[in-house]
């Protein structure tokens, strides 16, 4: 049985609501195929040594700061700029109708 048949993407396309012809199946089985080639490519590539990462490029971290402890701004300092305060809070239009 092959791996990506008319009837897996039949039920594919009938799964995500989708209306496949006969001959989008086709091209559609190429491509994956084409992909799934490419992708047993990387079986191919000698990774033993090779230190695991979990970011692609080596970053330093050096630029990371200390966290400190800062004053919390009052609510009366952060509602004082505010064009619209109502009840404590800042009041904006309505965005959505």
């Amino acid at each position: 049985m092959e791996k990506f048949s008319n009837e897996y993407f039949k039920k594919l396309a009938n799964d995500l609501k989708f209306d496949l012809s006969d001959e989008e199946i086709e091209e559609l089985k190429k491509d994956f195929i084409e992909v799934e080639k490419q992708v047993e490519l990387f079986d191919s590539i000698d990774t033993e040594g090779v230190q695991e990462m979990v970011y692609p490029f080596e970053t330093p971290t050096y630029f990371i700061r200390e966290d400190e402890i800062n004053e919390v701004l009052s609510q009366e300092d952060a509602l004082k700029n505010a064009k619209d305060v109502r009840m404590g809070h800042i009041h904006v239009p309505k965005v959505v109708r």
